[in-house]
């Protein structure tokens, strides 16, 4: 169904945004599980592969969840748990997490995955008006006091 502008300025923000969020997180985690993963599990397997050292559960918890405050950190909990169980993360005499062959190997596919999965997502949308929906959206979250101070990452 075709909208007139009219009909589109009126529109509740709201909804469509809130569609959106729905609809990209439910595609980008039915890719993810094409390999056995959900969000969570990426941004675990994401963040101990670009540190330069080996992360305690609560160093990964803690710069996991600074990065996406959005994120319920008991999500991932588990997710760490089912890393742990597959050998996809190790476990140093210290305590500590770090990627094993099988995690690196993982995530090397799932970097291949991305981008194709952006693709999809951005398909027909130009890079200008892209930036520009994101700029309306900072203004908008802006104008609530809401943080536009997001650092993407993985």
């Amino acid at each position: 169904m075709e909208f007139t502008d009219a009909q589109l300025a009126v529109q509740p923000v709201g909804y469509w945004t809130g569609a959106v969020r729905t609809a990209v997180v439910q595609y980008i985690n039915d890719r993810l599980r094409e390999l056995g993963l959900t969000q969570p599990h990426w941004w675990a397997i994401y963040q101990l592969g670009v540190s330069r050292r080996r992360l305690t559960r609560d160093e990964l918890l803690t710069l996991i969840s600074q990065q996406r405050p959005y994120v319920d950190v008991s999500t991932l909990e588990p997710a760490i748990d089912d890393l742990l169980g597959s050998q996809q993360f190790g476990v140093d005499e210290a305590g500590r997490l770090g990627l094993t062959e099988a995690g690196t190997t993982l995530r090397d596919r799932v970097l291949v995955l991305l981008p194709e999965v952006r693709a999809r997502i951005h398909d027909g949308i130009s890079e200008e008006d892209y930036v520009f929906v994101v700029k309306v959206l900072r203004r908008m979250l802006s104008n609530i006091g809401g943080d536009t101070g997001f650092d993407q990452a993985g």
